[in-house]
Parts: structure tokens; sequence; C-alpha cells
């Protein structure tokens, strides 16, 4: 089973797409207008709201769809972000910011770990970027953020290694998507320009980099960055 948080993002409806060929998909999302009913034939996709500020509510979904989590592979893509420089910063930014790019990544992965345990499988992969790690101006919290959990990724692949459980990130470069057509023009040529050949990412790339640390027990506590050279 494919546990995929926050799919409805372009990269989620890309990466749901290739993964429904292989096992059932349980994907959430938060808006439902966002969502991308994806045709399945062989496995069989499953779809839930789900609100990542809210433990009680992980707590329900977790129960609730409890029969079929089997041979976890979590993927989480949910991200939240706030782009104020940090003086202009509030207390609700910095707590939705890390509740739903930290917070909930700790709980979901505290509440799996005894199934996994018990099935003696499970793979945790995580998503941050290249823009996260270098820093911007107006990305503080969701660069501190994708930061934090690329630190708890190791320390959670390290521990639990011995159940057939890894731990890794995909840090990804510039690929054509909603989101990054929003960026203002002038900013979005400087970090075109930083890609050797100067084109956006292929959604479809990120698949192959899944079913590699899918099927290796081998690769864990890494990040493998997906971002064309830059």
């Amino acid at each position: 089973m494919f546990l995929i948080i926050g799919a409805s993002s372009d990269v989620g409806n890309e990466i749901v797409k290739d993964l429904i060929k292989y096992d059932d998909v349980l994907l959430t999302y938060r808006n439902k207008n966002n969502i991308k009913k994806i045709k399945a034939n062989k496995y069989k996709i499953f779809y839930e709201k789900l609100d990542l500020t809210d433990y009680q509510n992980i707590d329900k979904f977790l129960k609730k769809n409890s029969k079929l989590l089997k041979n976890i592979k979590f993927i989480n893509l949910a991200t939240a972000k706030s782009d104020k420089i940090i003086i202009n910063l509030n207390t609700i930014d910095i707590q939705n910011v890390f509740k739903v790019n930290v917070l909930s990544n700790i709980y979901l992965c505290k509440k799996l770990l005894p199934l996994m345990i018990q099935q003696k499988f499970g793979r945790f992969i995580f998503f941050t970027s290249k823009r996260a790690s270098r820093g911007d101006v107006g990305i503080s919290l969701y660069s501190s953020s994708k930061e934090a959990i690329s630190g708890f990724s190791k320390c959670l692949a390290k521990e639990y290694f011995d159940y057939n459980i890894t731990s890794n990130c995909i840090k990804l470069g510039y690929f054509k998507t909603k989101l990054f057509e929003k960026i203002p023009k002038k900013i979005k040529s400087k970090l075109i320009s930083q890609i050797p050949n100067e084109k956006l990412g292929n959604l479809r790339n990120i698949n192959n980099v899944i079913h590699t640390i899918v099927d290796s027990e081998y690769i864990n506590g890494s990040t493998i960055d997906v971002d064309g050279g830059i």
C-alpha cells in the first residue's frame, strides 16, 4: 500500500498515476477541488480528506483505514509555506508551517512504526527541495522546516533499519508545475539559469527515484537530489 500524504499537487498527481500500476494507493488531500480522479485498473485507489494540523483527525484517519495499511510505503508531499520575510512573520504562520511540514510527519511516523515493525517492512519518503536547502528571501519557514524533516529522516533511518524499515528524502530541483509558475518572472529566470541545460525537470523522473528507494533496503538515511545537476 502506498500511503501518499498531500497528493493534490501536480507532483502528487503524477506520482499517483504511476504508483497505482504497482499497488493500492491511499491518498490524502486538503482541498477536494484540487483532486484529479485517476483511473485504476488492477489496484485500488482510496481518497481521504486529512487535516494535518489536527492530531485527532490524524488518529481518526489511521483508525478508519487500518485494514488497508499493509506493506506501507509512506510518501509525504504535503507542504505549507509563508512568503513573508522574517520580521513580518507571526505565530500563526510559524505554527501552521511547522505543523504541516514537520510535526505531522513525526506524529504520522510514530503512529505507523508499530505496524511496520510488526510487518517487518516499511518505507518512508519525504520531500524537500534545493531551494529550501540553499535558502532564499521570504522562505525562512519553508526552508527551516524542510531541513528539520531531513534531519528527522536520518534519525528514523538509524533507529529502525533492523526491521527492514528505511527512511529517505528526495530533494527536488525545479520542475514545470503550477507552483513554479507562480514564482515572479525575474526569480524564475534566475532559478532556471542555475540548471546546466536550463530546462525544467519532467515530473516522471521523480517516479524512477521512488521505485529505487522502495525496492532497496540498502538505500537508507539518504537525501537523493533530483535536480538536473544544479
